[in-house]
């Protein structure tokens, strides 16, 4: 089944040349599938935060699955922690892929993987499952994420409720080199799809 896929990224990365090597990769795209990316909001960096989000919003929109490209920085960034956590309450799929072992520009590899996004974003269901309250890691303590509010639940049952997850438990990472991305990427894309359906 073809996808629209969105991808999340430190536009760092971009500069680097590894962002490019998956998202401008035609040889895992199965036909219709759709390629959208956070370099939309780039062109909106002096625009309001409201505008960021709208266009962002707008994005995901017409994707089924997110893919975060891990580097070095990602996980810190604002917007891809906003992607993310957007994702998730408009029921994508989502994947993490590394990138920092994909050569740059200059034929260079990063000495470490990055840290994944998903770990330092959090949720809790309320107990009595009718909101889902968001955190974010920074600074060394959990607080309330406050470019998205609380939203209500429709992706939790009964036994969840009161319980808290890292998103890291919910969504899957790979690294794009280790893992043979060049055969998989389409894989994964269509296991995140899959399993945010269930």
């Amino acid at each position: 089944m073809a996808r629209n896929v969105y991808f999340s990224f430190h536009y760092q990365d971009v500069v680097d040349f590894r962002a490019n090597v998956v998202r401008n990769s035609g040889r895992f795209r199965k036909s219709g599938d759709v390629f959208r990316d956070s370099s939309i909001w780039e062109e909106a960096k002096e625009k309001q935060v409201l505008k960021i989000k709208s266009l962002i919003d707008s994005e995901l929109k017409g994707s089924s699955v997110t893919c975060v490209l891990i580097g070095s920085e990602t996980y810190s960034r604002r917007w891809v922690r906003y992607e993310i956590f957007k994702s998730f309450q408009m029921k994508k799929g989502q994947v993490g892929v590394g990138i920092n072992w994909i050569k740059d520009k200059y034929g260079k590899t990063k000495f470490w993987r990055g840290e994944n996004p998903f770990s330092y974003l959090s949720l809790r269901v309320t107990a009595d499952g009718k909101f889902i309250d968001l955190f974010e890691y920074k600074e060394d303590n959990w607080i309330k994420y406050k470019d998205l509010p609380r939203i209500k639940n429709s992706h939790f049952k009964e036994n969840d409720f009161g319980k808290e997850y890292t998103l890291d438990e919910i969504y899957n990472r790979y690294s794009y080199e280790w893992n043979n991305g060049k055969e998989n990427f389409q894989n994964w894309i269509e296991e995140a799809a899959i399993n945010a359906n269930r």
